[in-house]
């Protein structure tokens, strides 16, 4: 197993212990010497370099950053006779179950965040910047609007960046605890003033995004790994993790383990060395049953502990990296119980364009219900299975896929479960909290959940749409 040591060197974002809570502070360990760097290049030269770097998306899809800043920077089409206004928009949503990443690095350093974005926007030349967040992160919003504002008036940000004689705006635009926040079409429809509803299949923000032009969309921790790659350069942040997905990752480890928490690991780090040396493994005498990567991945059963956690070889298993969430369940835990919690969420959290999704995902939150009431026949269990295939891909974003994807694993991992729960229903009595985070108490590794999220969605009139 991996030196803990050897692992802990190789920290990209999170290699300071105690927060960076001024500009003095950040300035102290070097911030704001990439731009300096950045503002003597050529935009395409800077593109280059993360294109180099293959640094690769850290918000779940996995696409490489340097490609979408390439496209939206040569997008010069014009539109009805003008020049495209060009935009970037940091997704800080976080709206998926077991991650806390993204808030969590703005709460160590928002200073690394606003660099990365202000050398995106001279690369790619855009009129604006924007960081679009929930409205409900009310710390991480103070900790921005502050860090934001003192870049500004030490001229980091805004007019005439660093004497660059280039504009580079920043500001925080917010938008409704919404799941589908997340997905960026969606989030650039809340931009825009409209309902978090995706743009349909096709329509691509790269070339047709905020306001109908070319708009780079990248997730937190991305922007705020830019800086260290234009400082010792793409060489170096290769020499990092896998030659398939370069670099690190904060991953978000909850669950049936003896140390939750967040831990940055190089990619290609084994899941078992996150699980056992980092979360110090299951409790008592326990053993892992099942890790779930979010709510938007197949399962990964307790066999397929030791593969590497980087995108090609989560996808080889199939499952994915996500968000960098991983839920750990160990054999007290009811799986078949835990996929309904999700399924309940995606029913939920579904905006409703789209008939397929969110009819589909109620049938398939109804047939779990009936399993776990020991109400359920096997053609209860076919029927779960043929929507779990029939919703794919089928609608606007990938949330329709997602059920389809995680609950059609459990049953496939899981025969035996299933087989016992249409016998006698659900035999474990245990609570599973659905983990919604809201806070994360890093002096003593305890995650809090947003419990009444269920609760709250009924009275709001959030409700599942269940056939009959």
């Amino acid at each position: 197993m991996a030196d803990q040591k050897i692992l802990d060197a190789q920290k990209i974002l999170l290699q300071h212990e105690g927060p960076i809570e001024t500009l003095e502070d950040y300035l102290a360990i070097g911030g704001f010497q990439a731009l300096k760097k950045a503002v003597t290049m050529t935009p395409m030269q800077i593109i280059n370099e993360i294109k180099k770097s293959f640094l690769r998306g850290r918000g779940g899809a996995g696409f490489p950053a340097g490609i979408k800043w390439e496209g939206v920077h040569r997008n010069n089409d014009t539109i009805l006779g003008r020049a495209p206004q060009k935009y970037l928009v940091c997704n800080c949503s976080e709206g998926e179950p077991g991650t806390y990443k993204d808030r969590y690095l703005i709460q160590k350093n928002p200073y690394t965040l606003i660099e990365g974005m202000i050398i995106a926007s001279y690369a790619i030349g855009t009129v604006d910047a924007m960081i679009c967040i929930k409205e409900i992160f009310k710390k991480e919003i103070a900790i921005l609007e502050r860090a934001i504002q003192e870049c500004v008036t030490a001229g980091y940000v805004g007019e005439n960046a660093m004497g660059s004689g280039h504009n580079l705006p920043l500001k925080l635009t917010f938008g409704p605890d919404s799941y589908l926040l997340g997905e960026d079409r969606a989030q650039l429809e809340v931009i825009e003033g409209k309902p978090p509803w995706p743009r349909a299949k096709g329509i691509i923000p790269v070339y047709v995004g905020l306001y109908g032009q070319p708009t780079v969309v990248n997730n937190v921790e991305t922007l705020a790994t830019v800086p260290h790659i234009l400082r010792k350069g793409a060489d170096w942040f290769k020499s990092i993790g896998t030659a398939d997905t370069p670099g690190t990752m904060i991953f978000t480890l909850t669950g049936d383990i003896n140390r939750p928490g967040m831990y940055e690991l190089p990619m290609g780090t084994p899941l078992r060395t996150l699980i056992d040396v980092y979360g110090g493994g299951p409790k008592m005498e326990r053993h892992v049953k099942v890790v779930f990567s979010g709510p938007t991945n197949s399962v990964i059963p307790a066999s397929k502990l030791d593969t590497p956690l980087d995108f090609g070889s989560m996808r080889k298993i199939p499952s994915g990296l996500g968000s960098g969430g991983f839920i750990v369940l160990d054999n007290t835990a009811c799986v078949l119980k835990a996929g309904l919690d999700f399924a309940k969420f995606l029913a939920i959290e579904s905006c409703g364009q789209c008939s397929s999704c969110k009819t589909g995902t109620g049938r398939i939150a109804r047939g779990l219900e009936l399993l776990e009431e020991g109400r359920a026949t096997e053609e209860t269990v076919l029927a779960i299975l043929e929507d779990c295939e029939h919703i794919k891909g089928s609608g606007h974003c990938y949330l329709c896929t997602e059920p389809g994807l995680e609950i059609g694993s459990i049953l496939h991992h899981f025969p035996n479960d299933v087989i016992e729960h249409l016998e006698y229903g659900c035999l474990k009595d245990r609570h599973l909290v659905m983990p919604k985070i809201k806070s994360f108490d890093e002096a003593t590794n305890t995650f809090t959940f947003d419990e009444g999220y269920f609760d709250r969605c009924l009275s709001d009139g959030k409700l599942i749409n269940y056939p009959g």
